[in-house]
C-alpha cells in the first residue's frame, strides 16, 4: 500500500452551556477524537493554475495556493487530471504537484537524467516508497533522494494514486542528440542507440536468472559494467543481442557466458556479492530486441 502524506487535526472542545448532560456527554466525545486525512498530493508553487484541458494554451478555471491538497484522478504527457471540490474535472501540471509513490518492480534504476541513456545513481527494490517532486511529459517521475539531491525514476514501474495513463511504447526509443547523459560515447552508444518498441520485441522468454560480479573481461573481450552486461548460453541468445528485463527496468547486453549458463539461463552483472546474494536465482521474463 502507498504510504501518503498525513495531516492530522485535532477539533478543540466545544464549551457547552446547556443543561442536558446528554447533548454534553455526545460533545465532549466527539471533539477527543482526532480527524485524519488523507492526503493524496500536495501543491508545492506559490500558486498553481488550473485548467480545462492538459494544455497552457486552455483557459484557467481555478487555482491552488501552495500546500493544497489535491484529488488526482489520472496523470498523462505530464499532466494530472484532478477533481475539484465541485466535482469538476480540471488539469494542473505535473511539475508542480508533491505526492508519494511505490516502487512495483524487484529493482528500478535511479538515474541522474529522465532517459534510459542517464547514468544510474543509486537502486530502489520492491513496496519501496518514493516522494515524488515532478511528473515530466515523457511519462519519468523526479524523486528526492535521501541525501537533499534528486533522480529520475520510470513513472511505468512506481504506483501512485493517479491512473498512469501515459504510452510507454516508445521507452527505449533513445537516440545520442536527445540523450542527456553524462557518461563517455562508448558507454551512450551501449544504450542509446537502442530503437525499441513494441514493434522491436523479437520474442519473450521465461529464463533462470542469476547474478555475478568481480573484476575482469568478458567472453567477447568488453569490460563487464553494471547495468548493461548479462551472460548467456550464445546458442539461445547470440552475442551482442539486446535484452530487455522487465524486473530491472533496463536494457542489457549478451556479452559474457558461464560453464553453468546452459539453455535458458542467464547471469546477470552486478556491483557487488550481496547483491548477488540478494538476488539469489530467480524465474523472470526478458524480452529479445531486434
Amino acid at each position: 500500500m502507498i504510504k501518503n502524506f498525513k495531516r492530522t487535526t485535532v477539533a478543540t472542545m466545544a464549551i457547552l452551556t446547556m443543561l442536558n448532560t446528554g447533548a454534553v456527554f455526545a460533545q465532549s466525545n466527539n471533539s477527543n477524537e482526532e480527524a485524519t486525512k488523507e492526503i493524496v498530493a500536495m501543491v508545492n508553487v506559490d500558486k498553481l493554475n488550473v485548467r480545462s484541458g492538459p494544455s497552457t494554451s486552455h483557459d484557467i478555471i481555478g487555482t491552488f495556493i501552495k500546500d493544497d491538497d489535491i484529488s488526482l484522478v489520472s496523470i498523462k504527457n505530464g499532466w494530472y487530471k484532478i477533481e475539484m471540490e465541485d466535482g469538476k474535472i480540471g488539469w494542473t501540471n505535473g511539475q508542480y504537484i508533491t505526492l508519494d509513490g511505490e516502487v512495483t518492480v524487484d529493482k528500478l534504476n535511479v538515474r541522474k537524467g529522465a532517459s534510459i541513456s542517464d547514468d544510474i545513481v543509486e537502486t530502489k527494490t520492491k513496496e519501496d516508497t518514493v516522494k515524488i517532486i515532478k511528473a515530466d511529459e515523457n511519462g519519468w517521475y523526479e524523486i528526492e533522494l535521501e541525501d537533499g539531491k534528486t533522480g529520475f525514476v520510470c513513472g511505468k514501474y512506481v504506483e501512485t494514486e493517479a491512473k498512469n495513463e501515459h504510452d510507454y511504447s516508445d521507452l527505449y526509443n533513445v537516440s545520442k542528440e536527445t540523450s542527456n547523459t553524462t557518461s563517455t560515447t562508448s558507454q551512450i552508444t551501449s544504450t542509446s542507440t537502442v530503437q525499441t518498441s513494441a514493434s522491436n520485441v523479437v520474442k519473450t522468454m521465461t529464463v533462470s536468472a542469476t547474478a555475478y560480479a568481480g573484476d575482469g573481461i568478458t567472453s567477447t573481450g568488453s569490460i563487464p559494467k553494471v547495468g548493461r552486461t548479462i551472460a548467456v548460453d550464445p546458442s539461445v541468445i547470440p552475442y551482442g543481442t539486446k535484452v530487455y528485463i522487465p524486473a530491472l527496468g533496463g536494457v542489457y547486453t549478451a556479452e559474457d557466458c558461464g560453464g553453468a549458463i546452459k539453455g535458458n539461463k542467464i547471469d546477470i552483472f552486478m556491483g557487488s556479492e550481496s547483491e548477488c546474494n540478494a538476488w539469489g536465482v530467480r524465474s523472470i521474463e526478458i524480452q529479445i530486441l531486434k
